[in-house]
């Protein structure tokens, strides 16, 4: 292995090995490894039967749940370690689970019931690497290849074909032929799988390498697991600002942003409400008025279909509904007060890569919008007032000079902080106390006025 392995997993290793059975670590910690990526979870195979792989560890705590399959949790020094007895695979009726498994004695065995060729990899610290069906080479050139036939892959569980969609994103690599044949031939065996699944492949997928060519290369998959995205699919632009339609402009602003993931769920929905609001002048000219509220009725329902996080859905809709929204010199400490620091950052995000998607012509206007993001960092970092923590003037304050508290309190202190903002008036406790309290006395003389 060329990175260091925990000593913990080591010995794992070697207290099966002086039992009499074979242990050699397995998966996505090998193939990493091999490829140059730090691995950070390390699985064990064995031929050792559950009862014997326990037998091995008496002394320590163990997580026992997954024995029925084979698996017992193995905790060395806090350090939990997963070791799992070599195991044939029965029938997936349900193309997710086998109907029933079998422990074996075989390493081939156990090898041969996985996903993908460089996922089939085995490593003991005698023995090197163990490849039997070449995924070596596959990574070496960067091929997602099948082991045994494709569609009995497939079959079995399909959820491995987002899988094979999350590692050529992740890995930049192609998915060899028979295997996207197959992809496309079960993709509709995806209706199986459960929505929280699909959602945790969709999410790595998305915050790979090459998240666009994979939707480029895969759209019908993808349409299949996010089917209100499908209208996107060869919808015209036809104006001086475009140049692509919606589908490829969208694939092109994807692939200009960063690894960040409401960023990159924003620009994948930021415009799925045009199909829905297209009009055309006699020209064939294209109109998309009102897209930016459909696109964020289309968002929260993609997002709670795959049943994400409350938290990524908001930040999400919220990235798509200012999307187009004008945001300049003149309005930019609004903006950023308005939105918090982390979430105006990103949404400058995803202006820059909505930016670099459209006509040549408008594109060239990057560098006015790097130019701001410039300036919004130093007003930032020279510690303008953004936030009601920023104003010069509390709710103590207003209350020792006759304020109840209450909502007319908040509301008065936002006013103030808006003010401030939009640069009618200074950061000044003085200042803003007189202000403050010529409302009050507004607001008590149109109450005595109603109550009279």
């Amino acid at each position: 292995m060329r990175f260091s392995i925990p000593g913990e997993v080591l010995e794992a290793l070697q207290r099966l090995n002086d039992a009499g059975h074979e242990a050699y670590l397995v998966g996505g910690c090998v193939r990493d490894d091999y490829l140059g990526i730090p691995p950070y979870d390390f699985d064990i195979c064995t031929s050792a039967y559950p009862d014997e792989i326990i037998n091995c560890f008496l002394h320590e705590k163990r997580i026992e749940v997954g024995k029925v399959h084979g698996t017992i949790g193995v905790i060395l020094n806090n350090i939990q370690i997963e070791i799992t007895t070599y195991r044939k695979d029965g029938p997936y009726p349900d193309n997710r689970h086998p109907e029933y498994i079998s422990f074996t004695r075989s390493l081939a065995e156990d090898l041969k019931r996985r996903d993908f060729t460089m996922n089939a990899l085995a490593w003991h610290p005698s023995s090197g690497i163990i490849d039997l069906f070449g995924g070596r080479e596959d990574c070496d050139r960067g091929i997602i290849r099948c082991i045994g036939s494709p569609a009995m892959r497939f079959s079995e569980d399909a959820l491995r074909i987002l899988r094979a969609l999350r590692f050529a994103s992740t890995f930049s690599f192609c998915v060899e032929k028979a295997a996207a044949f197959a992809m496309y031939e079960k993709k509709d065996l995806l209706k199986h799988i459960s929505a929280e699944r699909i959602a945790s492949e969709l999410n790595k997928l998305m915050v790979g390498a090459r998240p666009a060519d994979v939707f480029f290369q895969f759209p019908r998959i993808l349409f299949e697991v996010l089917p209100l995205l499908e209208p996107m699919y060869h919808c015209p632009q036809r104006s001086v600002f475009h140049s692509y339609d919606v589908w490829e402009h969208t694939l092109r602003a994807l692939d200009k942003t960063p690894s960040e993931l409401a960023v990159r769920w924003a620009i994948l929905l930021h415009d799925s409400g045009k199909p829905h609001t297209v009009t055309y002048d006699p020209d064939g000219t294209t109109h998309f008025r009102g897209h930016q509220r459909v696109s964020v009725r289309i968002a929260r329902e993609t997002m709670k279909a795959l049943k994400q996080s409350k938290t990524l859905t908001d930040e999400v809709c919220l990235l798509v509904a200012h999307h187009d929204d004008r945001i300049g010199p003149d309005n930019l400490l609004s903006w950023i007060s308005k939105l918090g620091s982390e979430s105006f950052f990103k949404l400058m995000q995803v202006q820059r890569a909505d930016l670099l998607a459209h006509a040549p012509h408008v594109a060239e206007r990057v560098d006015n919008h790097d130019a701001l993001v410039n300036r919004a960092e130093e007003l930032i970092n020279s510690g303008a007032c953004l936030t009601l923590n920023d104003l010069n003037i509390d709710g103590r304050t207003l209350i020792e000079n006759g304020f109840q508290p209450g909502p007319f309190l908040g509301e008065t202190l936002n006013h103030l902080l808006d003010r401030v903002v939009n640069g009618f008036e200074k950061n000044d406790k003085q200042t803003l106390l007189s202000l403050a309290i010529k409302r009050l006395e507004e607001y008590n003389k149109r109450n005595n006025n109603i109550n009279l």
